[in-house]
């Protein structure tokens, strides 16, 4: 029932359904995603069960489409550097944006005392929502459908997910794996006014230099002297 005459939260879980692209065969599914702990309890309806089972398992299909993504966007790419980028895709606060933008705070079942104390504004239980709502669609439509939304969700993020690493760590842990000695930074020129210089830095692997980096602190011309050092060692790889 999802038509003009259905209960509010029959129309809201159709809503999502649409926003999902996924029409639940088992919207019980559904509704156990969006069911925290606390509605369970004071409910008194020991039979329903709450979604932290489901975040279990969403959190471990998640990040294994988000690691798939990861390897078909840079197959030879260094295992630090992605699973760093996969932290950062799938972290507590990039789940909580994603999830508030999927309507989902709106549509949790919360018990009267949560709700009373404020635990709808609480981003943690966004993320532990989206996680459920991630394993929902996976029971209910196989690892297509996940795959799909997961697909539709992060994939024109994962540049910002590889942006947001520490390129120098990366460097450093490639150049531990192939026995390589580890880089060292020099800057070799400061310009512009002194109140907004740019610096440029070396990165020297074995005492040659590998890569120049430019930014306008000496860690942001690092790591952009890293970041293109591990571009060119992943080349001639």
């Amino acid at each position: 029932m999802s038509g003009a005459g259905a209960p509010p939260f029959e129309q809201a879980l159709a809503a999502l359904e649409q926003r999902l692209g996924h029409a639940f065969a088992d919207r019980e599914l559904l509704v156990r995603a969006l069911t925290h702990t606390s509605h369970v309890n004071e409910s008194g309806a020991r039979h329903r069960s709450h979604n932290e089972p489901l975040e279990f398992l969403g959190d471990s299909v998640l990040g294994f489409l988000v690691s798939d993504l990861l390897h078909r966007r840079d197959p030879e790419g260094p295992e630090g550097l992605k699973s760093r980028a996969r932290a950062h895709l799938v972290s507590a606060r990039s789940l909580a944006r994603r999830s508030e933008r999927l309507g989902l705070p709106a549509v949790l079942r919360l018990g009267r005392g949560e709700e009373k104390t404020g635990g709808r504004g609480k981003t943690a239980l966004w993320a532990d929502a989206y996680e459920a709502v991630i394993a929902a669609l996976y029971l209910d439509g196989g690892l297509a459908v996940a795959a799909r939304f997961v697909t539709a969700e992060f994939d024109d993020a994962l540049d910002e997910g590889f942006a947001a690493v520490d390129h120098k760590s990366a460097l450093q842990e490639l150049l531990q794996g192939r026995g390589e000695p580890t880089p060292d930074y020099a800057v070799e020129e400061v310009a512009g006014p002194s109140h907004r210089p740019r610096f440029r830095v070396a990165c020297r692997i074995g005492g040659e230099v590998s890569a120049w980096g430019e930014g306008f602190s000496k860690k942001e011309a690092q790591q952009d002297a890293a970041r293109q050092a591990l571009a060119k060692l992943q080349g001639d790889a």
